[in-house]
């Protein structure tokens, strides 16, 4: 079975998107683009994940057909890079908040400057706002990110590996050897062919393709294709998507 997906979508509670993306209106126009599976990738929260699982099960008992919303987070490794973390479920997802909290830099907020970073609920009611920085670097390095992530039930990619900034072949040069993971994210301007022939030690690592969308029009449509294994294909969630990346990212 192959999925249409984006894993990598920012709602209103990263300061650097817009605000406009509410969880139900990430919902629905993933749901208009035939995305089969999302992510909401906050950075460094994964406060609103909550709400848009609570949309997607009420559009599903409506008899209609939203994406799987997958928890997320971006996070940024004391290195300098981003990595974008999936969970199995919430609670997992809020624990792992938990200690990535106490274990980055913490600074107030500015929304003139830095922009508004609004937590709603199931209704796309804002319910509050969220007062430090989310988009601050943290003390754990990116073997430690990975390693806390994996207890948890999680797995990492690194983010827009191509980019000239914030990832982790511009931070360090190349794909490190201690970094387990099979699964790196690309950014929509360039392709995975592309990729290996720049890089031809690349062609042993899965390449997915997302939008780090930051408004509603960035979203993918129609998402890049993921090839679902066979043993999961009858009624999978959340937790199966993501047991299936780990799967192929430690394959």
């Amino acid at each position: 079975m192959i999925l249409s997906c984006d894993l990598h979508i920012h709602s209103a509670l990263s300061p650097c998107a817009e605000d406009d993306m509410t969880p139900g209106n990430i919902v629905m126009m993933a749901m208009l683009n035939c995305l089969d599976v999302i992510a909401i990738t906050d950075h460094g929260s994964c406060r609103n994940v909550r709400a848009a699982k609570d949309i997607e099960y009420r559009l599903r008992s409506e008899g209609k057909k939203p994406p799987i919303v997958i928890p997320g987070m971006e996070m940024e490794c004391a290195e300098g890079f981003h990595l974008l973390a999936y969970f199995p479920d919430i609670e997992s997802s809020l624990a792992f908040e938990d200690v990535y909290e106490k274990n980055r830099i913490i600074l107030p907020n500015k929304p003139d400057i830095f922009g508004h970073q609004l937590i709603f609920n199931s209704l796309d009611n804002l319910v509050g706002e969220y007062d430090y920085l989310l988009s601050v670097s943290s003390y754990l390095s990116s073997e430690e990110l990975t390693k806390t992530v994996l207890s948890f039930g999680g797995v990492v990619v690194p983010a827009h590996i191509d980019r000239d900034s914030y990832s982790m072949l511009s931070s360090l040069g190349a794909i490190p050897p201690e970094f387990s993971g099979k699964i790196l994210e690309i950014s929509p301007r360039t392709t995975a062919a592309q990729m290996i022939e720049k890089h031809p030690d690349m062609d042993a690592y899965i390449f997915v393709s997302n939008s780090d969308a930051h408004n509603l029009t960035m979203i993918a449509d129609p998402g890049f294709g993921y090839e679902f294994p066979s043993h999961f294909r009858s009624g999978f969630g959340a937790k199966d998507f993501v047991v299936s990346l780990r799967e192929q990212s430690h394959q």
